[in-house]
């Protein structure tokens, strides 16, 4: 497979996953920051609350610790193990900062 074959189809693999669902890295605006228990609520871009009760890692973690109320982080969610809540599986460079 050619490189040029490669990239086409990745990019017909995220079109149809996207049509699919919520997958991959997506703009959640944050509605509460993260606490001390490493919870925080989210919106989607479909404007639906999420509430991420836990982190893939560190790194996730530290990613996530700090932003602020109405900031805008590209990050991937995962259902949680217990159905009660998301983890965050991954975060995204280029979210927008608060307003």
């Amino acid at each position: 497979m050619s490189t040029t074959e490669a990239r086409t189809t990745d990019v017909k693999a995220d079109a149809d996953a996207g049509e699919a669902g919520e997958t991959g890295a997506r703009p959640h605006k944050v509605v509460d920051p993260m606490g001390a228990t490493g919870r925080m609520t989210v919106e989607t871009p479909e404007g639906d609350e999420r509430t991420v009760v836990g982190c893939l890692d560190g790194l996730v973690a530290g990613r996530l610790d700090g932003k602020a109320p109405g900031s805008t982080v590209r990050m991937e969610l995962s259902p949680a193990a217990d159905g009660g809540g998301y983890v965050a599986a991954r975060v995204r460079p280029g979210g927008l900062p608060a307003l």
